[in-house]
């Protein structure tokens, strides 16, 4: 029997070291022509545990099959510093800092009955939430309703806004001297440009929601009704994950077209939203590329910004250019919504 234990977790650890090394491939693999390897970098932040947790078991064990599992962390540290923030050292804000926050709002009125009275209502609230936590003098909200982000500006003392009626919705305090959007065909994600002018500088900001794979509903009904030995749960699973993958193929092209519109771009770019894809995803690998993530610099503790079914995602970001200076990153955990909004202070 314990000849039988120890060959599973041997098992297990060969399994789980496999998966990770997959895991690093998928930020340099296009998921249009390989989209099955998506799979397991989404599954990178339970993989990383797993691997933390075998290297324990192996050094209880004194067995030498920690050390692939140490090496394996090692060599995708930039994967592990991308759930997880170790910048211990706060940096006092200067009082000329600019505070950009980005949130989906897609929850707010969840299970909700929406009236004027509550919207009124729900936007104080968030109006209040925001204040105290960095008051933003630019902020960017996804699936953001016409007469929720009208009330909220009033409350924020947000002169500027620009939305196309998708959604997506960019609110400042500095005026914006022109904007687009960034054509996605027949979808209702969308993706906002707006030329900025801020303490004297243009600047181009893009506010950002690529494709959902709209399964949290179904994945909820799995995670809490599904029996792993009932043939409807494994059927419930396929339709899962092919979402995820058809969700996959079209974010990777809207993340191409993202692209060659920032490196066209004239100005300076700051780059917020919900891409709906992970640290370890050839989406983010492609829209960071050359640009500052500012968790990596001034992130402190785990990166999750999706408060739904599947814990510890990170799928919302603000990335900016490398000649900013980041004073302050934080996740705001509140229950307004799925998502936590992501906050950060910088000076251009």
């Amino acid at each position: 029997m314990r000849i039988l234990l120890r060959s599973t977790a041997s098992l297990i650890s060969a399994g789980v070291l496999l998966m990770t090394l997959l895991a690093y491939l998928c930020p340099w693999v296009n998921p249009i022509s390989f989209r099955w390897l998506t799979f397991f970098g989404t599954a990178f932040p339970w993989l990383l545990w797993a691997n933390v947790l075998l290297t324990l078991l192996w050094i209880w064990r004194r067995k030498r099959l920690f050390i692939y599992h140490l090496g394996v962390i090692i060599l995708g540290w930039q994967y592990v510093s991308s759930f997880i923030g170790f910048n211990l050292n706060a940096e006092k804000t200067p009082e000329k800092a600019v505070i950009v926050a980005s949130h989906n709002l897609g929850g707010l009125f969840r299970g909700k009955k929406v009236t004027e009275e509550s919207r009124a209502e729900m936007a104080a609230n968030y109006a209040r939430f925001l204040q105290e936590n960095g008051d933003p003098d630019i902020l960017c909200t996804q699936e953001t309703s016409g007469a929720f982000y009208r009330l909220l500006a009033d409350k924020m003392g947000y002169a500027h806004n620009f939305n196309l009626k998708k959604g997506t919705v960019i609110l400042s305090r500095f005026p914006i001297e022109g904007g687009g959007e960034i054509p996605f065909g027949k979808t209702a994600n969308s993706t906002l440009w707006v030329d900025m002018r801020v303490r004297g500088k243009l600047l181009r900001i893009y506010n950002v929601h690529l494709q959902s794979n709209k399964v949290t509903n179904d994945t909820e009904k799995v995670i809490e009704a599904g029996e792993l030995n009932e043939e409807r749960t494994w059927e419930e699973i396929g339709r899962v994950l092919n979402k995820v993958g058809r969700a996959t193929r079209v974010r990777a092209e809207q993340a191409q077209h993202l692209r060659s519109h920032l490196e066209q771009s004239p100005h300076p770019v700051l780059v917020c939203g919900d891409f709906n894809d992970t640290p370890n995803s050839y989406v983010y690998h492609l829209v960071s590329e050359g640009l500052n993530d500012p968790f990596r610099l001034r992130g402190r503790g785990f990166a999750t910004t999706f408060s739904g079914v599947l814990p510890m995602l990170r799928i919302d970001y603000l990335l900016c250019e490398k000649t900013f200076k980041i004073h302050d990153f934080r996740t705001v955990h509140g229950n307004f919504s799925d998502h936590y909004p992501v906050v950060v202070a910088l000076t251009l």
